[in-house]
């Protein structure tokens, strides 16, 4: 972006992800613009008294912001509404979406790094991918680094930043303190990329910012969403109350190593029965899709050992399982679903949906996006 002002937000963790109190003096023209981006994005063309009504905001603050918007590129003048109604007609206004680019990494498959160039919809326009095998350290950034460069160089755009989905834990600054992958270990990825790009960059943690791309994208709410993300190992995001749980060290969410039955089979972590020795990709994969009744009746019921406490602690409203979709089976989800209502009360399992997101193989880099239009933009 320009050197202008960005409505940028504060970081994800503890913060609401749609705030609706008062701002600060300080804050506020910030915070309004995000409201007001927010606003278009989810909710499309709105006239000016359209955003005053939707927003809260007086018709004096809206008419200053969009000339600050439209001047900036990140909306624009649609033309005039046309509707049977009286009165002066007014002008709509809208998100535009082509004039920025975002750039949008996918490292959850530690075997190919995907990346993505898309619209501030989160709509494709190129990708790209490198593999990296069994690159790990400095090699593995390196990689990473290029198939950024790979997308800046399509970029028929300016571009508002970079996100980065990233197995392991991750600090809300970006720093990867642990990804076993690619043996990273107190890495600042964000840091090295901006560093190398001269872009804002920003990373998270993939099964996080699949939450936040249900959240954003996918019409989740945040009031209880937890989503699991299956492939070599097992993670989980959780939004509550509106906000991002990620715990004091950020390793919220780290369900795979949870024991979810007595004895079992040995997990990569050294010990027995964990979560992910029946629930993660070579697990399912080895069940197959068409695996017998008893079979997926074993796996609800040693899934269940793990969501149930957690799902009746937090209250969860919707759990949502992402990739791979072939092997996470309706028949499969009702066996966790009722092995879950077995343990729990009634009115937490009544409330509870369980179900295979519509973002598909797509969530990851579209939580990448995510991450971009929050802390560049506000838009969550």
């Amino acid at each position: 972006m320009s050197g202008k002002e960005a409505p940028r937000s504060e970081g994800l963790v503890g913060v609401a992800l749609r705030p609706t109190g008062k701002a600060t003096p300080s804050r506020s023209r910030v915070l309004n613009k995000a409201l007001v981006l927010r606003t278009l994005f989810h909710n499309g063309p709105l006239t000016r008294a359209g955003l005053a009504r939707r927003t809260g905001l007086t018709r004096v603050s809206i008419s200053d912001l969009v000339a600050g918007l439209i001047e900036e590129g990140l909306i624009e003048e649609l033309g005039t509404l046309v509707k049977g109604r009286t009165g002066k007609p007014g002008n709509l206004v809208g998100l535009d979406i082509d004039r920025h680019a975002i750039v949008a990494i996918d490292l959850s498959n530690t075997e190919t790094a995907r990346g993505r160039l898309v619209n501030l919809k989160g709509e494709p326009l190129q990708e790209r991918s490198r593999a990296i095998g069994q690159v790990t350290g400095e090699a593995a950034l390196t990689t990473v680094q290029r198939l950024v460069e790979d997308l800046i160089a399509l970029a028929k755009t300016p571009l508002i930043g970079v996100g980065i989905a990233s197995p392991g834990v991750v600090t809300p600054e970006g720093t990867v303190e642990f990804a076993t992958d690619f043996a990273w270990q107190h890495l600042p990825l964000a840091q090295r990329l901006t560093q190398a790009t001269g872009l804002p960059c920003h990373a998270g943690n993939d099964a996080n910012l699949r939450a936040l791309a249900e959240f954003t994208f996918g019409g989740a709410s945040s009031d209880g969403l937890m989503v699991i993300t299956i492939e070599r190992g097992l993670g989980a995001g959780i939004l509550l109350d509106g906000v991002l749980l990620q715990g004091r060290s950020f390793a919220a969410g780290e369900i795979g190593h949870l024991s979810a039955m007595v004895g079992g089979e040995r997990c990569i972590c050294g010990r027995y029965g964990c979560l992910e020795t029946v629930l993660a990709k070579p697990a399912l994969q080895r069940l197959g899709p068409g695996a017998a009744a008893p079979s997926l009746t074993a796996v609800g019921e040693a899934a269940a050992v793990v969501l149930a406490p957690i799902a009746s602690a937090l209250n969860l409203t919707d759990l949502v399982f992402c990739d791979p979709s072939e092997l996470v089976t309706p028949p499969l989800l009702d066996a966790i679903g009722q092995a879950i209502a077995a343990r729990v009360l009634p009115a937490i399992s009544a409330d509870l949906s369980i179900r295979i997101s519509p973002l598909g193989g797509q969530s990851a880099l579209l939580g990448a996006t995510a991450l971009v239009l929050s802390e560049e933009l506000g838009i969550t």
